[in-house]
C-alpha cells in the first residue's frame, strides 16, 4: 500500500522565495504542485496557507486566487490574517526618524503547526510535506517525528531563506528549483 501524503504549503514563503531567488512571479498551480511533491504516492490533501492581501494590493486579483483554490480537488485553503504594523527607523547618516506603515501576516505558522501535528496524531497521513523554509515550523516537525511513526519532508527554494533548523528537522529535503517547478506554473 503506498504512503498516504499530505502537503502543507506556506504560500507567502513559497511565493517570496520563488520571486526573490528564482525570478518567478507566477503562483504555482497548487493542485499540480501537490501531486508532483507526492511523487506517485497517494495524495490525500494539499493545504495552502496564506493571508488575504493587504489593502495596498489589488483585492480583486487576491479574491480571484482564493476563490479558485476552492474549486480545486483535494486542496484546502487556510487563511491567516493581516494586521497593520508601524516600523520606526532612524537614518544612520542624518539621524532623522521615520515611520513606515506596513502590514504583516499573523496566524499562518500556527495554523500549519496545528494541522501538521493534529493530522499526524489522528493518523490522517503517513508522510507530511511542508513547503516552507521557516524555522518556526521545525519544532512541529520534531514533535511529529518523536511522537508518531510519520515522516516529514521539507521542500523549499534553495536560498538563505531555507533555515538550517527546518532542514535538519526533516527526514527528506526537496529543492524547489526552476526546473522542478516548471510543470507547476
Amino acid at each position: 500500500m503506498p504512503d498516504r501524503v499530505m502537503v502543507f504549503i506556506d504560500g507567502a514563503n513559497l511565493y517570496n522565495c520563488m520571486k526573490d531567488y528564482l525570478g518567478i512571479t507566477q503562483n504555482v498551480k497548487v493542485d499540480v504542485f501537490g501531486l508532483k511533491l507526492a511523487n506517485g504516492r497517494e495524495l490525500i490533501r494539499t493545504y495552502y496557507y496564506n493571508s488575504p492581501a493587504p489593502p495596498t494590493v489589488d483585492q480583486a486579483s487576491s479574491q480571484r486566487f482564493w476563490a479558485a483554490l476552492g474549486w480545486l480537488n483535494n486542496v484546502r485553503p487556510r487563511q491567516g490574517r493581516i494586521v497593520p504594523k508601524t516600523i520606526n527607523v532612524e537614518c544612520p547618516d542624518c539621524h532623522k526618524k521615520f515611520s513606515l506603515n506596513t502590514y504583516i501576516q499573523k496566524g499562518v505558522d500556527t495554523r500549519i503547526v496545528v494541522d501538521v501535528i493534529s493530522l499526524a496524531q489522528s493518523n490522517a497521513y503517513d508522510v507530511g510535506i511542508i513547503v516552507s523554509g521557516d524555522s518556526d515550523l521545525a519544532e512541529a516537525i520534531g514533535w511529529v517525528r518523536e511522537h508518531t511513526q510519520k515522516r516529514i519532508e521539507n521542500a523549499c527554494v534553495p536560498s538563505k531563506s531555507w533555515s538550517e533548523e527546518i532542514r535538519k528537522a526533516a527526514d527528506i529535503k526537496i529543492s524547489l528549483t526552476k526546473d522542478y517547478l516548471k510543470d507547476c506554473l
